[in-house]
């Protein structure tokens, strides 16, 4: 299956088992270590933060944007095992929430408005690059879904990318390349932002790695030497690669 084919149906699947995996990770962790992918933060802090994302893009769906400053406020649980109810109270409230809502729905979001696949892709995703960095916190990441991964580094080329616009200065194209599953993609610089297509080419610098390993790489959880370590290919001018993600600080 191409990262293109996934429905709401596999993100609401993965929303679930991720949110699981998150929290089973931030106590495997511990609630008190650094989380080096989220420089200041503790793993209580990271639990904290999507618990009351989480919390948010409810509010704002069940809404429909109407009230944005409206959002309850949440009160930070005062001890590890508050904090794991508390997270899963409210993980189960958007789940079940966004169960009822179908793929083609309108629905708000910060784009501007788009359709209920949309939304459950972000929270998939969203969750899912978090329980990365609650497993980095006491170690290594652990294995993710090939194709899931590689629709996240869409996600956050098609949808992130776009929102620089003139604050991007690229130095030359950039092309990323699945070496596991579907997924190519080319960055070009413009006058005003990068325009990204979703297709094989010749960029000034090519970087081909498993897709868990390009996800954590654009989301910066992984350096680029970490993932030539670990097996990644680049071909062509390093500096470029590196400028791309010097400016992917999302």
């Amino acid at each position: 299956m191409s990262y293109e084919q996934l429905t709401g149906a596999d993100y609401l699947a993965t929303f679930t088992a991720e949110n699981a995996r998150f929290i089973s990770a931030a106590q495997a962790s511990g609630f008190g270590a650094p989380v080096a992918s989220c420089p200041g933060w503790n793993v209580g802090d990271l639990v904290f933060h999507v618990g009351k994302v989480q919390r948010w893009f409810h509010f704002m769906l069940a809404t429909n944007g109407a009230d944005p400053k409206g959002s309850p406020r949440s009160a930070k649980p005062e001890t590890d095992a508050a904090m794991v109810e508390w997270f899963r109270e409210g993980a189960a409230t958007i789940e079940n929430y966004l169960t009822g809502v179908s793929d083609t729905e309108p629905v708000w979001t910060f784009t501007g408005g788009d359709v209920g696949r949309w939304a459950k892709r972000r929270q998939a995703q969203e969750v899912l690059v978090h329980r990365f960095d609650a497993e980095l916190a006491g170690g290594v990441a652990s294995a993710a879904d090939a194709t899931m991964c590689a629709d996240g580094v869409d996600e956050l080329l098609t949808v992130f990318v776009p929102r620089l616009k003139e604050k991007t200065q690229l130095p030359g194209t950039v092309h990323f390349h699945c070496a596991d599953t579907d997924g190519e993609w080319m960055l070009m610089p413009q006058v005003a932002g990068i325009e990204v297509t979703r297709e094989h080419g010749k960029g000034d610098v090519a970087l081909r790695a498993p897709a868990h390993m390009l996800l954590q790489v654009v989301w910066r959880r992984m350096s680029v030497d970490e993932a030539l370590a670990n097996g990644a290919e680049i071909f062509g001018n390093r500096s470029v690669l590196d400028a791309f993600i010097d400016l992917s600080q999302f």
